[in-house]
């Protein structure tokens, strides 16, 4: 199962008065406090790369776990995705919100694919909703990012606010990476695969500086016995300028 580097509980320095008080907002109402990280992103974040792990139960079956570098910009919405470890039908995928579409209108993205395919076809570009993505991914390439995240953990405990199995709690400081974080756990009234919500108990770290999420680990049950989804981003480096060749080179090759 994947853990990722250094996740672990941490203690709070209560020398840092201004973590204290970011702690104190995420105890007393831990929704709004994700509000405000969600805030504060759209303020500060434009930009950043990334060491992306993941690991997915897809179809009922869990996946091997894999290690992608990403570059990633919100404008316009652009997401640059090479598999470093364990890729699956791609080794390469790169999405521009509004670039491609085809002629129904549904967003694509280009990919070049793994294997000997590739001798073949070295790049094809597919619907980032289809039935390839699904069968792919959890999550579509449309969903990545830190504010994506935020907002779909938001939106879902919106949802369940008044259900009797839901939960949104604040469990303490963490560490990841090397980093300090706030913890939180979520419940929602999940009903297994293609229900009305999308899992049982997330575990969600916050970085207490950037106020991003860094982890997000999901389960279909309470005993965390079966992962759905484990997404951990490292090496992050925020507000860099990211390189626009990944997204130039393949508009040039095929627009």
């Amino acid at each position: 199962m994947l853990t990722g580097p250094g996740l672990s509980a941490a203690t709070l320095s209560p020398a840092n008065s201004a973590c204290l008080e970011l702690e104190t907002r995420a105890k007393a109402d831990p929704l709004a406090f994700l509000d405000e990280c969600r805030a504060a992103y759209d303020k500060t974040i434009h930009d950043y790369r990334c060491r992306f792990l993941k690991q997915e139960r897809v179809s009922g079956e869990l996946g091997v776990e894999q290690e992608i570098d990403v570059q990633f910009r919100e404008s316009p919405f652009s997401v640059h995705m090479k598999w470093v470890k364990n890729p699956g039908a791609a080794v390469e995928a790169t999405y521009v919100a509004g670039r491609w579409k085809d002629d129904d209108g549904a967003e694509l993205a280009s990919f070049k694919p793994s294997g000997v395919i590739s001798l073949l076809v070295p790049e094809i570009k597919l619907s980032i909703h289809g039935d390839q993505a699904r069968k792919d991914s959890r999550r579509s390439l449309d969903q990545f990012g830190f504010k994506n995240t935020l907002d779909l953990v938001i939106k879902y405990a919106r949802l369940a606010v008044g259900d009797p199995q839901y939960r949104l709690t604040y469990t303490g400081p963490g560490r990841l990476d090397g980093r300090d974080t706030f913890t939180f756990e979520r419940r929602l009234p999940y009903t297994g695969e293609g229900g009305a919500y999308p899992d049982r108990l997330m575990i969600l770290h916050i970085d207490q500086e950037w106020l991003v999420p860094s982890a997000c680990i999901t389960y279909a049950d309470d005993e965390r016995a079966q992962l759905l989804g484990s997404y951990i981003l490292t090496q992050v480096r925020l507000n860099v300028g990211v390189d626009s060749a990944p997204f130039d080179a393949v508009a040039s090759a095929q627009d």
